[in-house]
């Protein structure tokens, strides 16, 4: 299997432009020739696809069109034009065997710019649905990868409700958790592993890749991983170095100068009791009406007297059930409300204050799923690696100075425990001494 390097480096530090460098070095070198080398670039929004077209323009990048209506078509003509392409990580995800040939024909280097969602909850069936298909011998379970297959043997000329199972299942993404026992069967999402095998070079662009579901899952898939990271700047170039080399400690300084934590009685709020996780998913779901408003009204406290920004300097994240419950008075305008989910945008680059009202952790099914695979997810550096891209998001990244409320006790500790480490390998020995399994 193609060996996946991941480029693991702080924001800011220069992945993006390294990787830019990268590519038109191969250009400049001669590369594209009858070699036919060429790049698939993915990363999460559209905006930067035009980024890297324009960074790049000797390579004349590709982004696809529509064609019948589907722009996956578009991209499976790019691929089989030999095209360079620069694409959406909702785009790739959607690749079929089809296109398998093609990609191993043409030499391609794919780039991942910030990780890929590899696996998560399929709840594209109803339960009485499943429970259908396995009845009738419509599906089975591959004893060895856990993947779900169609039964070609009674099922081949199958074309109905579950034709779209059936090509999920032909394209290897499905698996099933639980399997045993049918009133706790799951089915689970993924990316097909084989797909990085067409590729001649894999590269991953991302920070704190040890918290990422698609470290658990690429490692349960056995795939082997390199980890570097980019050092320099813009007048010298960037290089990769080992990872362990690389050092945050200028950047985070900075970071600490631009940073003001509230710290005050809206805090008493994200207090555990007990075995509670304050401002976690499920403690939102339980909190009661008067819960829900003091929370509130700690967030229009915090941006009124304390942060003392206008309304549309504020920004606010959490999840987005419950968006409705928390939005109140001063920063729940257009624009205010970033996703947690939010990745590689300067659309809130103006945002001088930030109420972060959530507790973060992998979702249970996918905690459970790699544990029985025998692989762990760090529920710590998944939180701190989601909430450091939220807040990135803001005029941190302008140097400018950013006033922040993380009422969870939880994130609250991560979050100045991240600021006070120089290096990510710090990081992981502070949660976890004698535990640094990407260092190895």
């Amino acid at each position: 299997m193609t060996n996946v390097t991941v480029i693991d480096t702080i924001m800011g530090a220069g992945k993006t432009s390294y990787m830019i460098e990268y590519m038109n070095r191969a250009y400049v070198a001669g590369l594209f020739n009858s070699s036919d080398r060429r790049f698939i670039y993915v990363t999460p929004l559209l905006d930067e696809v035009e980024r890297v077209k324009e960074a790049c323009p000797d390579l004349s990048f590709k982004d696809p069109k529509p064609i019948h209506g589907r722009k996956y078509y578009g991209l499976q003509a790019l691929i089989e034009g030999r095209e360079n392409i620069a694409t959406t990580h909702e785009l790739f995800k959607l690749l079929t065997q089809e296109t398998r040939e093609a990609l191993l024909a043409a030499n391609y280097t794919l780039v991942i710019d910030e990780v890929l969602t590899c696996c998560d909850l399929f709840d594209g069936l109803t339960k009485y649905d499943q429970d259908d298909l396995f009845d009738t011998g419509k599906v089975f379970v591959d004893a060895e990868t856990r993947r779900l297959r169609w039964n070609h043997g009674t099922h081949g000329n199958y074309v109905g409700k579950f034709s779209h199972v059936k090509h999920l299942c032909d394209n290897g993404n499905l698996a099933v958790y639980a399997e045993g026992s049918k009133s706790k069967r799951v089915l689970v999402w993924q990316f097909p592993t084989e797909f990085l095998e067409c590729f001649d070079e894999v590269y991953v662009l991302t920070y704190l890749f040890e918290g990422s579901d698609m470290r658990s899952y690429l490692e349960a898939e056995g795939v082997s991983l390199t980890l570097k990271a980019v050092s320099g700047d813009r007048e010298r170039g960037y290089q990769l170095v080992a990872w362990d080399d690389c050092n945050e400690q200028q950047i985070k300084a900075k970071i600490r100068e631009l940073v003001t934590i509230y710290e005050g009685k809206g805090n008493d709020i994200g207090i555990p009791k007990g075995r509670e996780q304050p401002l976690s998913s499920s403690w939102l779901k339980r909190a009661d009406a008067a819960t829900l408003k003091k929370l509130r009204g700690n967030t229009v406290t915090f941006f009124k007297n304390h942060a003392k920004t206008p309304a549309g300097s504020n920004s606010w994240a959490t999840f987005k059930d419950f968006r409705p419950k928390l939005k109140g008075e001063g920063y729940s305008g257009k624009g205010c409300w970033i996703p947690l989910n939010t990745k590689a945008t300067n659309a809130f680059a103006h945002k001088k204050s930030m109420a972060y009202l959530a507790n973060r952790f992998s979702l249970p099914i996918l905690r459970n799923y790699f544990a029985g695979r025998g692989i762990d997810m760090d529920d710590d550096i998944y939180a701190i690696s989601e909430m450091i891209q939220v807040l990135w998001r803001t005029a941190i990244r302008n140097d400018e100075p950013v006033m922040l409320y993380i009422p969870s006790e939880r994130m609250r500790h991560l979050f100045k425990l991240w600021l006070d480490t120089e290096s990510s390998s710090e990081l992981i020995e502070a949660l976890h001494p004698g535990r640094n399994r990407l260092a190895a």
